[in-house]
């Protein structure tokens, strides 16, 4: 889900191959502007795990399985610190984002699939 454009770059570097860029082209990215008000929250839950699980998907696969736990060891870390923080001031919310970061790195270091969906019932 993230980190596509880094991986096909990276790919076509590995073999040899030209990368070209068009400096007049613009692309505005307006990040989850396509979701309902009423999922905001459910989207960016989904997007914290998702971008943990990717980053340790793409360091993984391109440097080695120790290397991306070394990477992501102090986020996953902070992650835990912050949800117990958060849910001791009870802000659930907040809580819950960095469980979702700590959870996607764990399910990435276990060799899970990517398999958060968020709830839009």
């Amino acid at each position: 889900m993230y980190l596509e454009n880094n991986d096909l770059c990276k790919r076509i570097k590995d073999n040899n191959e030209k990368i070209f860029v068009i400096p007049t082209c613009t692309i505005k990215h307006f990040g989850a502007k396509a979701v309902s008000e009423n999922f905001v929250k459910e989207v960016e839950l989904s997007r914290n795990w998702h971008w943990t699980w990717s980053k340790f998907y793409f360091s993984k696969k391109h440097k080695s399985y120790y290397y991306a736990l070394l990477e992501g060891l102090p986020k996953f870390v902070t992650s835990i610190v912050k949800c117990l923080f958060y849910y001791v001031v009870f802000n659930k919310y907040k809580s819950k984002i960095y469980y979702n970061r700590a959870n996607g790195f764990f399910n990435a270091m276990l060799g899970k699939s990517s398999w958060y969906r968020p709830k839009l019932d």
